[in-house]
């Protein structure tokens, strides 16, 4: 999947490879970003609140494993736009490869307890973001507003041969969505099913100011003799199934998030928001997201948690496979 020039790939059917956990040691992420760099066409990270989300894809790049990187999401509380925007351009210098940077504006107690009090209106919130991010990455100079000191502050656009930054928001439900359309270049999904993503979201996405990339963030388990696929689930998701937020959009979506854990998880493997199968199957399954409409499906590691790293390299690297074979027929007939 990944460009033999070292970039990333202008067409859809792309697929990344996500690290879910917030790491300890930047050492943990080496064997993911080298099969990502090898394999896939993007590794993801999204915010780690142990040891800094940027300056641990940084020291990968310093150790000579140089993927493409998303960074997604980034929690809009904790860094000041202009901080964001230079931490994204720095990356994307590191790497020498475009970089997708994605924001969202984390829960209402994670606003409060950063900011004193949540957003008036997260959508509003998100909006002045991404908009004030794109802004500096493009070196474009701002208004001056009363009681804002950097509103009229641009980053040095005599630095614009780096490579591009992509800006994008983390979307759940309609109204982000909408908001995506009309501002962001990236619409990034999340324990999203399938069918809700093709009926719901993407017409949404499809229908403002500009045509967003859309990337979904799938979980997968690979089938495997012995293993435990509700339990895998469970302990995949139950952190985000633990936000209000996550099970408002899943119940909306039609899942239901009643009865045991593993009631729950059969329902999300029923629903094709955790992908089970064969590795095979699982790219099966990542071809009628590309069908869909969706860019880049990104693979989220399910058995992490339950089995640690060696069984989740094992899974991406059997699944990304299955995946380049499943994508090269288009790729051949594409002129």
């Amino acid at each position: 999947m990944a460009d033999p020039a070292g970039g990333v790939r202008e067409s859809g059917r792309r697929v990344g490879v996500y690290y879910p956990l917030q790491p300890r040691d930047p050492r943990q992420l080496a064997p993911f970003a080298k099969l990502a760099a090898k394999s896939a066409d993007r590794l993801w990270m999204g915010q780690s609140l142990n040891l800094d989300t940027q300056q641990t894809l940084a020291y990968l790049l310093g150790q000579g494993i140089t993927p493409a990187l998303g960074v997604g999401l980034s929690l809009m509380p904790l860094t000041h736009p202009y901080q964001a925007a230079v931490a994204a351009r720095s990356l994307a210098a590191l790497s020498g490869k475009p970089l997708t940077a994605v924001f969202g504006t984390g829960s209402p107690e994670f606003q409060r307890a950063l900011n004193g009090a949540p957003y008036d209106s997260p959508l509003g919130a998100a909006r002045e973001y991404v908009t004030e991010v794109s802004r500096l990455l493009r070196g474009a100079p701002g208004e001056t507003r009363e009681g804002d000191a950097t509103a009229g502050t641009r980053l040095d656009p005599t630095l614009g041969d780096f490579p591009p930054v992509e800006t994008g928001l983390g979307v759940l439900r309609e109204r982000m969505a909408r908001l995506a359309a009309d501002h962001a270049d990236v619409a990034l999904t999340w324990l999203t099913p399938r069918d809700h993503l093709r009926d719901r979201l993407l017409p949404v996405l499809t229908g403002g100011l500009r045509r967003p990339r859309v990337v979904s963030v799938v979980h997968v388990v690979v089938r495997r003799p012995g293993r435990d696929i509700p339990r895998a689930v469970h302990l995949a998701v139950r952190n985000h199934l633990s936000g209000p937020h996550y099970r408002r959009a899943l119940t909306a979506a039609g899942v239901s998030l009643t009865g045991s854990d593993q009631d729950i998880a059969r329902n999300l493997v029923d629903h094709v928001v955790v992908l089970v199968g064969t590795a095979d199957e699982i790219a099966s399954n990542v071809s009628t997201y590309w069908a869909v409409g969706i860019d880049e499906v990104v693979l989220n590691p399910g058995v992490l948690m339950a089995a640690g790293p060696v069984e989740a390299l094992r899974d991406l690297l059997e699944v990304t496979a299955a995946c380049r074979a499943a994508a090269e027929p288009q790729m051949e007939e594409t002129p």
